[in-house]
């Protein structure tokens, strides 16, 4: 059967009876499949003989003429608070990753000043398997984990050719390099069997930190070595690590509050003294994932909102037509529609089942805001535990510091008012970029701060929520918007 790609002016030729998802897949075209072609999210439309339908359900029975969704990049978060570290000069040329769920970034540094060369971004070709790790983990079991491990490994072959390329050098120049990712992307890199990720107690197949030959893995230096920072636990990873790194968590004095939400939600508090790590089950929605309007944060997507006399206001990215809603702009215009009384402290949608953003096609759905409880109460819950086990008050974290996209991109005020993060802590909220790739960063330019890596790894004590007793009370407790 034949596949005409008309946006591309392309003829693909796949067996009869193959899925459509999977035919798009393994010829490289990457579609958007957040639910992992379950038929869950609606995602993977494309155009189909004039037809829209979702290509995860959808059986290439005949000659079929296809338009695909055009896909703007989204926002890749690449810059952090730059920490200090000294060279120790042992690589002339030296590169780090962060390997994140959505996306990925590459840095290129020289190996004896420390100078950032040059960087670079994709999007995570794995997403196209699934928006959110177990999916991806199941797919793996599924017996696809080399297929898993190829296209990562595919992108971060891309992204060094493409920094060096940048930086004037030959991938080859390149003789140490680092990986940061969470404990699920690291296994799936590596080729590492995850499902001790999905059985109690939930914790790795490997933690240590590896320190690897480049062979099949990267194309620089022969000689070169990749240093894969350690994981904490089953769903607290080399990211989470990385940004322990690069905040010098275990030199401050005041009790810290670190956040890195994605489509996972993992957490640290503590200071010199002691720190807790937990990881909280987000979910997607704030990648865009299960939410009808949901996207990335490229253009066309509501990216903030705010009320002003009573009336919504938004931003849209690239300031074009609205056509969806990121993270940051699901979070505002929740709190917003809590602040007009569109929506209760329950959750109600007190108008119905949708909220359409005026002049747009863009709306929430009562879903929607389900969905948003959930995930905050996760992270909210999530807090108050490792409070209760330091404890300590909620009132007694002196910062937060709100690490990745999400993070970087969210108001604190709205994430305070539907109480995902606690209102006591306002005031205290600091946005530090992309902690975990500056960790990476630190890594790769010093032996020293590898084994710091590891150390703090091994010292931070690891939370399972799932196994507190009050886990469910606290989480139930959470979901309401009201604030405490």
């Amino acid at each position: 059967m034949k596949l005409i790609i008309l946006d591309q002016n392309r003829v693909i030729e796949v067996p009869a009876g193959t899925n459509l998802l999977e035919a798009l897949r393994e010829n490289g075209l990457h579609p958007d499949a957040p639910c992992g072609g379950r038929g869950k999210c609606g995602k993977c439309k494309v155009m189909a003989d004039g037809a829209e339908k979702l290509a995860c359900q959808t059986v290439v029975d005949r000659d079929m003429m296809l338009s695909l969704p055009h896909q703007d990049s989204a926002r890749i978060l690449t810059d952090a608070q730059t920490a200090d570290v000294t060279p120790d000069g042992a690589n002339r040329y030296c590169i780090a990753f962060d390997l994140g769920t959505t996306t990925v970034v590459a840095y290129l540094m020289d190996g004896t000043t420390g100078k950032l060369l040059s960087k670079t971004s994709c999007m995570n070709p794995q997403a196209q398997f699934g928006a959110d790790v177990i999916s991806r983990i199941e797919y793996a079991m599924e017996g696809h984990a080399k297929e898993l491990s190829g296209c990562i490994r595919e992108a971060l072959s891309e992204l060094t050719q493409t920094a060096a390329k940048q930086a004037g050098i030959s991938p080859a120049d390149i003789t140490a390099a680092s990986i940061v990712g969470n404990t699920a992307m690291h296994h799936l890199l590596l080729e590492i069997d995850p499902k001790p990720l999905t059985v109690p107690p939930y914790m790795p197949n490997v933690s240590e930190g590896l320190t690897l030959s480049p062979a099949g893995l990267l194309p620089i230096s022969p000689d070169g070595t990749v240093r894969i920072l350690p994981n904490i636990a089953g769903f607290v990873g080399a990211d989470t690590v990385g940004c322990l790194l690069a905040t010098r968590l275990d030199t401050l004095d005041d009790l810290t509050l670190m956040i890195d939400i994605g489509t996972n939600g993992e957490m640290v508090l503590g200071n010199k003294n002691r720190r807790i790590a937990c990881s909280t089950a987000a979910g997607p929605a704030f990648e865009g994932a299960k939410i009808e309007c949901g996207m990335r944060g490229a253009p066309g997507a509501v990216d903030h909102v705010t009320v002003e006399n009573g009336k919504l206001r938004f931003h849209v990215i690239g300031e074009g037509e609205a056509v969806g809603l990121c993270g940051s702009g699901l979070l505002d215009l929740i709190a917003a529609l809590l602040e007009t009384g569109e929506i209760s402290e329950s959750g109600r949608m007190e108008s119905g089942k949708t909220y359409q953003l005026e002049g747009t096609r863009v709306y929430l759905t009562q879903k929607d805001v389900r969905e948003v409880q959930l995930a905050k109460a996760a992270i909210r819950a999530g807090i108050e535990l490792m409070c209760k086990r330091m404890g300590v008050r909620v009132e007694d974290i002196r910062q937060v510091l709100l690490a990745g996209a999400f993070g970087n991109y969210l108001d604190p005020n709205s994430a305070c008012t539907i109480g995902m993060i606690p209102p006591a802590l306002r005031e205290r909220i600091v946005p530090i970029g992309n902690a975990a790739g500056e960790g990476a960063k630190m890594a790769v330019l010093s032996a020293e701060e590898y084994a710091c890596s590891k150390r703090l790894a091994r010292e931070t004590e690891f939370l399972e929520l799932a196994s507190m007793p009050e886990f469910n009370d606290c989480y139930v407790d959470c979901l309401c918007f009201e604030e405490e």
